[in-house]
């Protein structure tokens, strides 16, 4: 079974600032010298119940995209799909947990 799928793609500047302007965003710096360590930007989750994709932007040199941006979207295709991420098509444990006398 797969569960989660992660699809990455390059993007430019102009769909980056569109992104960014709508998400949040986690940095990691130094106070006294102001250097940016990490800078993560996402949109989140609900939680593990969620059907929502995940998608996080940055600068493509993480993918040895030159010039240019990412986008990463992950998720659950199941969960999007029929809301849960199991299915007994794909691991049948009833088969191998069933006692037979």
């Amino acid at each position: 079974m797969i569960d989660t799928i992660k699809i990455v793609s390059m993007i430019d500047k102009r769909l980056y600032n569109i992104i960014q302007s709508q998400s949040i965003i986690k940095t990691s710096y130094h106070s006294a010298t102001g250097e940016v360590f990490y800078k993560i930007i996402n949109d989140s989750l609900e939680g593990s119940f969620s059907s929502n994709f995940s998608v996080r932007i940055g600068e493509g040199s993480k993918y040895k995209f030159v010039n240019m941006y990412y986008i990463e979207i992950e998720g659950s295709y199941h969960k999007l799909v029929k809301g849960y991420n199991s299915h007994n098509r794909f691991s049948k444990f009833d088969t191998y947990f069933t006692r037979t006398n």
